[in-house]
């Protein structure tokens, strides 16, 4: 794992947050070199418990959930169940673009939409890419919608950075 690749992934959702930057990076390394050292960590093993997650994981599905506890624990990642309304939704992706100092979705955009469903991540996107975002879906293997923001012009070096560090994401 290149240090330099995994500082440029994160600084896409950190921006100009260098000790975010360095708390996230630290954290991923710890979870891409010993995936059994990050999960017999207290404070990750706490955050993985509260998951229901008490067993050893394949190394894809830590490294996945790592990068989304990690952006979450930082307020750069929202995670909202897919029963939700897309309100929920809205409101959870305004607190993360508040955090990295990005103008808010209009909630407004979503009236007379359907209101729950993978839809609605349509709808979110179509809004974000109005203000130059784009959207992050990151992988996790439940019924939740664990998601993010970059700015649209970096989607494609989000898609290629995941890829080469081997996280599971989709940027519309």
């Amino acid at each position: 794992m290149n240090q330099d690749t995994l500082s440029s992934f994160v600084q896409l959702f950190t921006l100009t947050d260098a000790d975010a930057t360095q708390r996230v990076s630290e954290r991923l390394t710890l979870a891409l070199r010993d995936p059994i050292a990050y999960q017999e960590q207290d404070l990750y093993a706490d955050e993985l418990e509260q998951r229901d997650i008490v067993t050893e994981l394949p190394a894809q599905e830590l490294r996945d959930i790592a990068l989304i506890d990690a952006l979450s624990s930082e307020g750069l990642a929202w995670e909202s169940s897919m029963r939700e309304p897309s309100e929920m939704l809205v409101e959870g992706l305004n607190e993360v673009l508040t955090i990295q100092k990005r103008t808010g979705v209009n909630e407004s955009a979503f009236i007379g939409r359907r209101n729950t469903g993978p839809e609605v991540l349509d709808y979110l996107q179509d809004a974000l890419e109005a203000q130059g975002l784009a959207l992050v879906l990151f992988t996790l293997d439940s019924d939740s919608y664990p998601l993010s923001v970059v700015a649209d012009a970096q989607a494609e070096q989000a898609r290629q950075l995941a890829k080469e560090l081997g996280f599971g994401v989709t940027v519309y």
